[in-house]
């Protein structure tokens, strides 16, 4: 098991609570929040791009279009233990 901040550690946490489900970015970071923990987007997606690396999370894109404006959402989920 590679190292993780405090913060990759709640996050795995918080994924845990939900096996087999996918968590908005948004409401990932919203859960953080509750737990104390601050992050700008930039900064959570940065974490969490740490954690794919590591292999313990996995990221789904979906990306719309609303009034012109392209919207890119991410849910995240714990990668399955082999």
């Amino acid at each position: 098991m590679p190292i993780l901040t405090l913060i990759e550690q709640a996050i795995l946490d918080i994924l845990a609570g939900f096996p087999g489900e996918e968590v908005l970015g948004r409401d990932l970071r919203g859960l953080l929040r509750s737990r104390g923990f601050r992050r700008s987007a930039p900064a959570l997606v940065f974490t969490l791009v740490s954690l794919e690396d590591k292999e313990l999370v996995t990221c789904r894109e979906d990306v719309r279009f609303m009034d012109g404006v392209e919207i890119r959402e991410r849910s995240y989920s714990s990668r399955e233990k082999d």
